[in-house]
């Protein structure tokens, strides 16, 4: 997922920064860039999974558990597709974000590209996608807790099977062996769950750290410039103008 790297206005922003010595704000941009190609690797191999678990539940015989199931597996492929949008619209705004930050280098210089790349707030965008990927775990979470409740009425309707099977032994065999190859599926779906949400409590926290971490190296920056505007090496600091937020 090298597209966001590739992309030429990504690639010139960088090299800009890089020849300004910005090497902040390359960082922040850095991040980002590889961060949301985290995240759409990330999203498509849940969705790959999602379909072959789609094929599996639809397999279910118990209709009841079954309809259950199918509710929750298409919430689960709701969040992965709002997921994926919401990578895409970050993506998006990156790349026109990264258009403006050099249309104002070539019009007004060094100091509009550093104003136009901190007003880009890479580390409030990441703050938004950790809040989006933990409503999502919480989401998959509850879905675990569902499945699990599914698993125990499967069970309930299992022994009622076997007690009917005392009297029609032939009958009760066969739905037996149905109850038990219907709980098979659950079990991984319920596993399936347990993933996902993993999944989307992984891309929170690592968005979580590389916002945190951009915020420390910005301090020192900033506590190294106060000290340098003090011992008189700097006469001026500017200040950030915004253009837009990466995500909405």
């Amino acid at each position: 997922m090298d597209e966001l790297k590739n992309n030429p206005q990504i690639i010139e922003l960088l090299e800009t920064l890089e020849e300004n010595g910005l090497q902040k704000e390359k960082g922040e941009v850095s991040a980002l860039v590889s961060y949301i190609g985290d995240m759409e690797q990330t999203l498509t191999a849940m969705l790959a999974e999602m379909q072959e678990m789609r094929k599996e539940v639809n397999l279910i015989h118990n209709s009841t558990v079954k309809a259950k199931c199918e509710n929750l597996i298409q919430t689960a492929d709701g969040k992965i597709r709002q997921g994926i949008a919401t990578v895409a619209k970050a993506k998006n705004n990156l790349i026109a974000s990264a258009k403006g930050a050099l249309q104002a280098f070539r019009e007004k210089g060094k100091d509009a590209l550093r104003n136009a790349a901190n007003a880009m707030k890479i580390p409030e965008t990441l703050d938004k996608l950790g809040k989006v990927f933990h409503s999502f775990a919480v989401s998959m979470n509850e879905s675990v807790q569902n499945v699990q409740n599914a698993r125990a009425e499967l069970g309930g309707a299992k022994r009622h099977i076997i007690n009917a099977g005392r009297l029609f032994f032939g009958k009760g065999a066969k739905e037996q062996e149905l109850a038990v190859r219907d709980k098979g599926i659950l079990s991984r779906l319920q596993s399936f769950f347990g993933k996902l949400g993993n999944g989307f409590s992984a891309l929170e926290g690592k968005s979580n750290n590389i916002a945190d971490k951009l915020r420390y190296t910005c301090i020192k920056d900033s506590v190294k410039a106060d000290l340098d505007f003090l011992n008189g090496k700097s006469t001026a600091k500017s200040t950030p103008q915004p253009i837009q937020d990466n995500v909405r």
